[in-house]
């Protein structure tokens, strides 16, 4: 996402400064249809990115709030101790050379998870947090694009329970197990249906003599 960022402002300003280095194609038309007065309109081209650099600023400002806590997490033998909240643990951390080599091997949730717990307990929940942010993250995106898959025009007549259902199903991580459901709704039908033929009188009298034979 920095990155991303850092290719933008350097798009606006070569193309504000008319350099086509990045951009062969507008360089050819440039070079090959110079009636086209294509460097007249090199300042519209620059305005777009200027806004595209605006927009994606504002909708993700968040990230600059906890960039700081997110490089403790994703890097934290690289990090400056001075001043973050879990220095004394970070010191230790960056002192000990076992878990510098089991950061370059692990993934990090299993990194973290291999921490113990009574000597790195702030940077375990510091790790939590992070993880549940982007994880969190994930999960809503994931369950609104069920959700739109799933409410359609050929799909009207589905309940918000319907929904509830479909969505639980659809998200798990659990295995799903197709002959167990259907073993156990075919016990239920069959104790339902022999439950509504012994509301019946001449049944019920049946049944009691059928008890007392046995």
């Amino acid at each position: 996402m920095k990155s991303f960022a850092v290719k933008l402002r350097l798009f606006e300003k070569q193309v504000r400064d008319h350099n086509t280095a990045h951009f062969p194609a507008l360089g050819e038309i440039v070079s090959h249809l110079p009636s086209a007065k294509i460097p007249g309109k090199m300042e519209k081209y620059a305005n777009v990115l200027t806004s595209l650099i605006t927009e994606f600023n504002q909708r993700f400002q968040d990230f600059a709030a906890i960039e700081e806590d997110i490089q403790v997490f994703s890097s934290p033998f690289c990090v400056d101790v001075e001043g973050v909240q879990e220095e004394l643990e970070l010191i230790k951390l960056q002192c000990d050379d076992t878990l510098h080599s089991h950061h370059q091997m692990l993934p990090l949730p299993e990194f973290y998870r291999s921490l113990e717990k009574s000597r790195f307990p702030l940077m375990r929940r510091h790790a939590k947090r992070m993880i549940s942010l982007f994880g969190s993250t994930y999960i809503c995106e994931q369950t609104f694009s069920l959700m739109t898959l799933n409410k359609n025009r050929l799909r009207s007549r589905i309940t918000d329970r319907h929904l509830c259902n479909v969505l639980r199903i659809s998200t798990t991580s659990q295995v799903k197990s197709s002959s167990f459901i259907v073993n156990a709704a075919y016990v239920q039908d069959i104790h339902r249906i022999e439950i509504t033929l012994l509301s019946f009188p001449i049944l019920q009298q049946v049944q009691i003599m059928d008890n007392k034979e046995k």
